[in-house]
This record gives C-alpha cells, sequence and structure tokens, in this order.
C-alpha cells in the first residue's frame, strides 16, 4: 500500500513536476537550438547576459564604464562617490553634470543595445564604447543598479551596490598611480590598477573634465564649494539641490533621497559648517604626487570658456567617413605598390574620442586574400 506522499497527483510529486518543469523551460529560453556532440546554439538574449557579465570582471570595470557614459554625455564635472560597508560590499554613486537621461528612459538605459549614438561609437584606450551594453553588463553582473536621478542638460546620478566576494575589487584603492610624461606626452604609470587609475587615465585622455573621489560627505562638500564658486554650475547642475540648504536634517534628507549620497544628520551639520575638506580633481593630486607646479585643468580657465566636452568627430557624417576611406585606400594602394604589396578588403574607419583610426589588411601581390 502507497503512503499518500506518494501517490499520484501529491504534493511532492508536483512539486518534482515543478522542479523538472522549471529546468526544461529555463533551457528553452537560453538554447535556440541543440546540435551535435553537446553543443548547443544559444539565443541572443542569452547570447549578451553572458557576453555582459564578461565585461565587467571587477568593480573598477563598473566604474569605468559609468565614467564613459558620463564623458560621452558632455560632463564637465564627475564625481565617484564610494563606501565599504560590512567590509564585503562596495557601494557606488556617480554623478556628473552631462546631458542627462530622461525620465522615461530610466529603466530602458539597462536593457541591451540602448544607446543615444545611433549613428557612431567612440573608441578610446579601452576599446569600442557606444555599443548599447555598458549599464545592461553592469546591471547583469551585479543587479543592483539603477538611475538614482536626473535632469536635462543638467546630468545625473547614478548608484549601485557591488558584492566584492563576486565582483572583485583592488585591495589597495587609496593610493594613486604616478603620472609619467615623455616629451609632450603624458600617461599614467606605475601604481595599483585600482578605481583611482581609471580616474586618472579618463583626466589624462579628457583633460576638459574633472574626476573626483571621495565619501559620500566628501563629495557633497566638494559639490556645495563648486557651485559657491560658480554662479552658472550652481543654477544648472543637478546638485544644485543642495547647494543652498543650511538644515542639516533637510540637507542630509536630500542627498540621500536626490543624490544618492546617503549621510547622516551629523555629517550634513559638518558639511554645513565646513568641517568637510572638498576634494581636489584625481588629476590635481596626482601632479601634486609627482611634485609637478604645472595644473592647467578647466577650473582655471574663465567661466564664459567652459564649454562641455563634446567629441567633434561626432560631427562626420557618414558620406565624409566614406570619402576618408576611399582616398586613403588610393593613396596607401599607391605607396604599397613600390613594395609589391597591395590592401585587401575594405579598409576599417573608427571615430574615437578626438581620434581617428583607418585600418587595412595587407598582403604580399601574387598571395590569395
Amino acid at each position: 500500500m502507497r503512503m499518500g506522499t506518494d501517490e499520484p497527483g501529491s504534493s511532492a510529486e508536483r512539486n518534482i513536476l515543478d522542479f523538472v518543469s522549471s529546468i526544461t523551460d529555463t533551457a528553452r529560453l537560453r538554447i535556440e537550438e541543440r546540435l551535435p556532440h553537446g553543443f548547443v546554439r544559444l539565443k541572443v538574449a542569452e547570447a549578451e547576459r553572458r557576453q555582459a557579465q564578461h565585461d565587467i570582471r571587477s568593480v573598477e570595470d563598473l566604474v569605468r564604464e559609468l565614467l564613459r557614459n558620463a564623458r560621452d554625455a558632455g560632463a564637465r564635472s564627475v564625481f565617484v562617490a564610494s563606501q565599504k560597508e560590512k567590509g564585503r560590499y562596495r557601494r557606488l554613486t556617480v554623478i556628473d553634470d552631462g546631458s542627462g537621461i530622461p525620465g522615461d528612459m530610466h529603466q530602458l538605459v539597462f536593457e541591451p543595445r540602448v544607446t543615444s549614438k545611433s549613428e557612431d561609437f567612440e573608441e578610446d584606450r579601452y576599446g569600442v564604447h557606444g555599443r548599447g551594453m555598458a549599464l545592461f553588463s553592469i546591471r547583469s553582473r551585479i543587479g543592483d543598479a539603477r538611475v538614482f536621478s536626473s535632469i536635462p542638460e543638467g546630468g545625473t546620478a547614478i548608484s549601485l551596490t557591488a558584492d566584492t566576494s563576486k565582483v572583485p575589487e583592488r585591495s589597495d584603492q587609496t593610493t594613486i598611480p604616478r603620472l609619467q610624461r615623455s616629451e609632450s606626452i603624458e600617461d599614467v604609470g606605475g601604481g595599483p590598477h585600482n578605481v583611482p587609475r581609471v580616474l586618472l587615465e579618463m583626466s589624462v585622455d579628457s583633460p576638459r573634465i574633472d574626476f573626483f573621489l571621495g565619501s559620500f560627505a566628501d563629495v557633497l562638500a566638494t559639490m556645495r564649494n563648486l557651485s559657491a564658486e560658480d554662479e552658472e554650475e550652481r543654477r544648472r547642475t543637478i546638485w544644485s539641490v543642495v547647494v543652498n540648504l543650511d538644515d542639516a536634517r533637510e540637507l542630509a534628507r536630500v542627498s540621500t533621497e536626490v543624490l544618492g549620497l546617503p549621510i547622516s544628520e551629523r555629517n550634513a551639520y559638518r558639511v554645513i559648517k565646513k568641517e568637510v575638506a572638498p576634494l581636489t580633481p584625481v588629476y590635481s593630486q596626482a601632479l601634486a604626487v609627482a611634485g609637478s607646479s604645472r595644473i592647467e585643468r578647466r577650473k582655471t580657465l574663465p567661466a564664459a570658456e567652459r564649454t562641455r566636452v563634446r567629441n567633434p568627430l561626432r560631427r562626420l557624417g557618414k558620406d565624409d567617413l566614406e570619402d576618408m576611406q576611399n582616398e586613403t585606400k588610393r593613396v596607401v594602394g599607391r605607396i604599397l605598390e613600390r613594395y609589391y604589396m597591395r590592401t585587401t578588403g575594405p579598409p576599417r574607419v573608427r571615430k574615437g574620442h578626438g581620434k581617428i583610426t583607418i585600418s587595412f589588411y595587407v598582403t604580399e601581390e601574387g598571395e590569395d586574400d
């Protein structure tokens, strides 16, 4: 005689069937086609999800992608507020004064292939940017990421929390790498490959943007200080809401709820009393460490000259790029003929941030393509 729990339709049997069904349904969503020898063809969404998780391997990768977005949005000041919680969770808020993200796009920007670059893309020291995968990659990897707030032409605040047991970070997050110069070329030299290094590399590549790194209270104090120095900045930035608040409780509330900078009432009071020193840009800190007196940053420029950073190459249209491609191929082909070589296939033209790269495949005459 069977026990009741083993009878057809029993709770235990239904649980087993539900479990098997969930597995097969998951496989059906992931796999487009089963191939011989255990191979499968993944669906596009699953392939994108796996590629996205591959893109983000560390906290430094998270910061890098958010900074690239801020740069491409035309930011002049970018803040990275960081705090480690419970020895494991890295909480980050990245705030910029760029072009902003419309309210109805706050969720859509985390979907794959969603980008504002409909006609082109960027290429920088980290590779191609503009394929609409950065924010999708971040959310796919850590789950907890969102647009905290944004205003048109005033900037965006994005916050996230990374479990460093799953998305690791460098143990040294305080040392700023060294700047090195060779003739007229400046770049980042030795030092840890940490978050400060990412900010310093971005500073070198985008000299009209100031990148700041500090605690939530540090960033809040710096925003208030910048706005006190610059009437235009106070009027139009996303952080203008905290500039004139003199009540500690209200400042703590607005900082936490609007900017994604959670601070206590006590720290808000310290900010108001200017007991929290404003940050200096990471680039300026690196110069000070190097003993250099050449600090030629955006803040030294008159306010009228402080324009938003836009890639001038964005104005190049497809026809112009094709002309450039054809003319370059003609010149390169003529020179290669002297060495009994030739180009194969069309040249590849890429617009980077202030840089155009044209590449060719070259073979000796008589060889197959």
